[in-house]
Formats: C-alpha cells, sequence, structure tokens
C-alpha cells in the first residue's frame, strides 16, 4: 500500500519537505525535529529511515502517521544526552528564542561531531526588511513595530512563562556570528521563494546597499591585526558575499544547512585566541 504523501502547509514547507525528502538514506542515523508541529518533518525523516524524535511545545498536535510527539520547551534544553543525534532540523523556531547563543549551545550539545543542523527562519535581511525596519522598525508596511499586543502567542495558567511570536527576529549577519561562535560552519544556504516587494525594493536600494557594503570593508579590514591576515580576510569576504547575496536581498526565509565542526568548548577556547592582544 502507497504511504500517504506529506503535504507541505506554508511557503517555507514548500523547500524543507523536498530538501529531506532527498536526503540519501539515514538507516541507523538519528533525527531530532524541535519544534515539530504536526510532524512533517519528522514523518519525511522516518521515511528516509532515520529514528526520529519530534519535541513541541504541544506534542498534542502530531498527526502524521507514524511520528509520535514529545513535549519540550526549548528555553529549557532539548532531552537528550550529550552527543544523541546525527541529524537536527529547527524549522521556523529560532525567531522565537530571545537567547540565540544559548540555543545553539544546546543545537551543538545535542549533536554528534560533524552532525547536521538544519535551521529556517524568517530573512528580516531581505530588501524589505531592511527598509521597513530603517522607517519604522518593522518587518513589514503592513504592521506596526513589535509590541506587547502581538509579540505574545501563548500563556500558561499554570505557570509564569509567556511565549512569543517573532520577536526575536534575527538579521543574517546576526545568525553568522552566532553559529560560527557556537561550533558550526556553514554548509549551504538554500534557495527558498522570493518577495516580489523585496525585489523591487532590492533593485532600487543596491546601489546603496553594494556601496555601503563596499565602504564598510575597505574601512575595516585593518582592523583586528592581531588576528591572521588569512583568517580575516576570509571572514570579511564571506560577510561581504552575504550582505549582498540575491537569497539575503530578496528571499522570504533563511534556509541554512549547518554542520558541527567543533565542540562549544573548544571553539571558546578560539575565541579566547581572538581576544588576546586585541586593539582597543
Amino acid at each position: 500500500m502507497p504511504e500517504t504523501p506529506i503535504e507541505p502547509r506554508g511557503s517555507i514547507d514548500k523547500y524543507v519537505l523536498p530538501y529531506v525528502g532527498n536526503l540519501p538514506d539515514m538507516s541507523g542515523r538519528i533525527a531530532i525535529d524541535i519544534p515539530s508541529g504536526e510532524g512533517r518533518a519528522s514523518g519525511m525523516l522516518a521515511r528516509r529511515g532515520a529514528t526520529v524524535r519530534a519535541f513541541d511545545l504541544y506534542p498534542e498536535f502530531t498527526n502524521i502517521e507514524g511520528v509520535h510527539g514529545e513535549y519540550a520547551d526549548m528555553n529549557d534544553g532539548i532531552p537528550v544526552e550529550d552527543g544523541y543525534a546525527d541529524f537536527l532540523i529547527c524549522q521556523e523556531g529560532i525567531e522565537h528564542m530571545p537567547d540565540k547563543i544559548a540555543l545553539f549551545r544546546e543545537f551543538n550539545r545535542a549533536l554528534k561531531t560533524n552532525g547536521t543542523l538544519v535551521v529556517t527562519t524568517p530573512n528580516l535581511s531581505n530588501a524589505r526588511g531592511r527598509l521597513w525596519m530603517a522607517l519604522v522598525e518593522s518587518d513589514s508596511g503592513r504592521r506596526m513595530p513589535v509590541s506587547e499586543i502581538d509579540s505574545l502567542w501563548f500563556t500558561e495558567k499554570e505557570t509564569d512563562r509567556l511565549y512569543f511570536g517573532h520577536l526575536f527576529l534575527t538579521t543574517v549577519q546576526h545568525l553568522q556570528t552566532v553559529c560560527s561562535i557556537t561550533g558550526f560552519e556553514i554548509v549551504e544556504r538554500r534557495r527558498t521563494a522570493w518577495s516580489a516587494s523585496a525585489i523591487v525594493f532590492g533593485v532600487l536600494m543596491y546601489p546603496f546597499i553594494a556601496l555601503g557594503s563596499l565602504f564598510a570593508y575597505m574601512r575595516y579590514r585593518g582592523k583586528n591585526t592581531h588576528i591572521d591576515p588569512g583568517i580575516r580576510r576570509r571572514i570579511f569576504r564571506d560577510r561581504l558575499k552575504l550582505n549582498l547575496s540575491p537569497q539575503t536581498l530578496f528571499g522570504k526565509h533563511i534556509f541554512w544547512v549547518l554542520r558541527k565542526n567543533k565542540d562549544v568548548a573548544d571553539r571558546i577556547a578560539e575565541l579566547k585566541a581572538y581576544a588576546e592582544n586585541k586593539d582597543v
């Protein structure tokens, strides 16, 4: 009997589900899906042969055949031992979390070395987001800046916990730094749907974005001379390209595939070396 198709819900699912469905055979590998929602990504991972742990604040919403939802609050960590999983996907979750360094440290802890982390989140750095942030500090001209009226999504009667919506959106540059600080390297930045308004604004704004980015690069490349010039040049050029990337300027979502290449403790030791003899 053929398997029931897992249909995408929302624009990012149209990109995530095909990506997961085309992964190599995952037999013998362990995957974490958090927040798992209805369990669509979990179901696709299971069909690729993975042993899947599907965690969500509301596991009762899980409705994909063969997927068992488990309760977990990302504010409290992921209830697995260190180095547990080969693969972790966090789809449209990090924008709800205030402390992204703590969150990515937890991703690092839960993954094996060389494990894969897949992250998606709305793209605040596209041209539309940049324009409206500059004008009114909102990610869209259709919305006021975030406030206590619309940033609070859920509460609990039994506790004083508050669960927020898109109060903690992040830029691509901020996210890149968080990933690097917590021991992850970018494997792939995948394309998602492009925003028509971001394309229009991007075309109009591109000369200013390009000139501003190049000016900042030229002025800053002589700083932090205590760090190896090759490392400094690689980081700054990568950031320049990220700022000018069509996917950054036009994409509706960030969709990154990362690899855990260092434990957090090892990465911290490297960062401490960066700070030694730093120009003040």
